[in-house]
């Protein structure tokens, strides 16, 4: 296995210190010393705390994001990038929690999340319709798309949130219950073959 270089390690640290503390407690000088580097150090390769949760949000995309041919087009292929998807989301899970503040803090930032959103919302709308496609779904109107989509995004993007403001531990399975939101929205929308194919997946 390669040997981390100095910018991966930086990286690796402020990822573990954002997810213990915040991005806030969490300054470029605790990062450098739980590296035992000196500030200066850090900062030739990052300018500062804004420049590494850019960083690290690049990082979270390149292990979430899938090319339009990947995506996923039967329920149990739906399944599985969820499972995977819970594992990211909650090794990056610092980045959801503080969203909304991270994106009034770095404009740069906000305008690259934006776009991805976007897309995000049309690769996902892509889905359900591969998934009505092949059998799965059957969707009665053009705005219950819509509405799944909004569905996902939301709980993608705010399900730490909801946890929090409900006083429940954000742990690694409270976070993926998330995806069990989803799964119940869509669930009166799934056709026979697609609620075998769950139950399948599920024994």
């Amino acid at each position: 296995m390669p040997r981390l270089t100095t910018k991966e390690k930086i990286l690796a640290a402020a990822l573990k210190l954002f997810n213990e503390k915040n991005t806030q407690a969490a300054t470029t000088n605790h990062i450098a010393a739980a590296l035992g580097i000196s500030p200066g150090n850090l900062h030739y390769h990052f300018k500062n705390r804004e420049a590494i949760v850019f960083a690290l949000y690049e990082q979270l995309l390149s292990k979430s994001v899938l090319a339009r041919s990947s995506l996923p087009a039967t329920i149990t292929q739906v399944h599985e990038h969820q499972l995977y998807l819970a594992q990211v989301y909650w090794t990056y899970r610092f980045f959801n929690r503080e969203l909304l503040f991270l994106l009034s803090r770095d404009p740069e930032l906000k305008t690259r999340y934006i776009k991805e959103n976007i897309a995000h919302k049309q690769r996902i709308r892509i889905v359900f319709e591969q998934l009505s496609a092949n059998g799965y779904l059957d969707i009665p109107a053009d705005h219950v798309y819509t509405q799944l989509v909004d569905t996902v995004l939301l709980c993608n993007q705010f399900w730490h949130s909801h946890l929090e403001t409900l006083g429940i531990e954000v742990d690694e399975a409270n976070l993926a219950g998330g995806f069990g939101h989803i799964e119940g929205a869509m669930r009166p929308y799934l056709t026979a073959k697609a609620l075998d194919e769950l139950a399948a997946i599920k024994i």
